[in-house]
């Protein structure tokens, strides 16, 4: 059954998340409405290119660079889209009128006009904006450039640039065309007659947004804690499910093959002593084939219904998970009894799985070692192969099996280490806090 006493959490939590929502909401429409009224108020042309410098800024670093992948700059049709997308979001209701990104040879691999997208300009006199660390680029635009024949000619428009690093390494240049502001004194006076009726307006906008907001939390939260009850019943039934096969599996299949594999064995040892050496090989290599099978279930079973700490403990649970890398690799287990309480049991046992898993899906290693030890009252989980390695900082974008165990660590007041480099195997450490002793 679900654990009544989150609740309240949960209904926090949902609280605040509309909250989270409900202000925003709130600074939005102030924003709105402000920047309704002092659109047409003067700003120097100095002021306007700070603020397309920040503007360019904030884009480069938030949004273009985190989404400036291999197959971006190849062109593909998805990657433009989701960039599309991000930017539009972004500069929408902004005075952005146009947003570029080019290489070193003066192609422009993105634009939020597709149809200079793919064409070469000259680029002479930017070519030193490509330089990593080059200083941030502004200046009025230069409507008879070839690249800006799509852009209004009446309009004034400032072009900001800014060097930007891609996942190849490479150094890009991206552009922002971006409007200037006029000076009309008479905007401003009437910013000043109408703030306080706005001002007044916007604030009951909040107070009222704020009663529907906690209005809608508390209707949010009871549904979330009549889903929490059907998803812990889901949960529940397919746990059951999921113990039935592995029993299914463990009593049944497994026990049936571990005795086919005695069987074969003894068959061998019998056709060797009579003499019949081809027949004893070929038994002899049945058993053990039926070795390789017994000790993949078992790993399948791990899998499909982890082992119960408290009853089989960590150093038979790292056992059974460790077997299922046995027939590619030599596996060495050696767990020393360590007193841990069953949270820093349970975290152990999890980063032990996550960095076996690794070791068989990345590592290509031929051996694997995995310890336990305890050691000035703290209790140290090593697992280290000898496979290619890789470079900890480089982790790929998406892969979340370290960053979670880093997370696991500490919620049990342990630390995670990945000691590796590529061409020197992997060695991943967590330390984590031995049980209080208890007083006799």
């Amino acid at each position: 059954m679900p654990d009544r006493s989150s609740a309240p959490a949960d209904s926090g939590v949902v609280r605040r998340e509309v909250l989270r929502f409900a202000v925003p909401g709130v600074i939005g429409i102030v924003l709105l409405a402000v920047a309704s009224l002092v659109v047409a108020v003067a700003v120097a042309r100095d002021q306007s290119l700070r603020d397309a410098t920040v503007t360019t800024q904030w884009l480069a670093r938030s949004v273009v660079e985190p989404r400036l992948s291999t197959e971006l700059v190849a062109g593909r049709p998805a990657q433009i889209a989701a960039l599309d997308e991000a930017l539009a979001v972004t500069v929408a209701g902004s005075d952005v009128v146009g947003l570029r990104i080019w290489d070193r040879r003066g192609v422009v691999i993105y634009a939020d006009d597709p149809r200079i997208i793919g064409e070469k300009f000259p680029i002479d006199d930017r070519i030193s904006a490509f330089a990593p660390g080059a200083a941030l680029s502004a200046h009025d635009a230069d409507i008879t450039r070839p690249e800006n024949r799509y852009l209004d000619p009446t309009a004034r428009i400032v072009d900001v640039s800014l060097p930007v690093t891609g996942a190849d390494g490479e150094v890009y240049l991206f552009e922002v065309h971006q409007l200037q502001d006029t000076v009309q004194e008479d905007a401003r006076r009437v910013w000043w007659a109408f703030a306080p009726v706005i001002l007044g307006f916007l604030a009951l906008v909040a107070l009222l947004l704020f009663i529907l907001g906690v209005r809608m939390a508390r209707r949010i939260s009871n549904d979330l804690q009549a889903r929490q009850e059907l998803l812990q019943h889901a949960i529940d039934a397919t746990d059951l499910e999921r113990r039935r096969i592995a029993a299914q599996l463990h009593d049944g299949t497994v026990q049936d093959l571990a005795g086919v594999s005695y069987a074969l064995a003894g068959l061998s040892s019998r056709a060797r002593t009579e003499g019949d050496t081809d027949e004893a090989n070929l038994l002899a290599a049945a058993a053990g084939q039926t070795r390789d099978a017994v000790r993949g279930l078992r790993g399948l079973l791990v899998d499909i219904y982890p082992p119960n700490l408290a009853d089989t403990g960590l150093a038979a649970a790292i056992a059974d998970q460790a077997a299922a890398l046995e027939p590619h690799m030599t596996v060495t287990v050696d767990v020393a009894d360590v007193a841990v309480t069953p949270q820093v049991e349970a975290v152990a046992y999890r980063i032990a799985r996550e960095a076996l898993t690794n070791v068989a899906k990345h590592s290509s290693a031929a051996t694997v070692t995995v310890t336990v030890r305890e050691e000035s009252d703290r209790m140290t989980l090593a697992i280290t192969d000898d496979g290619r390695g890789f470079d900890p900082r480089a982790t790929p974008d998406g892969h979340l099996g370290l960053r979670i165990s880093e997370d696991l660590a500490e919620s049990v007041g342990g630390r995670l280490d990945v000691d590796s480099s590529p061409g020197r195997g992997t060695t991943v450490r967590f330390t984590g806090p031995t049980a209080p002793e208890q007083p006799t």
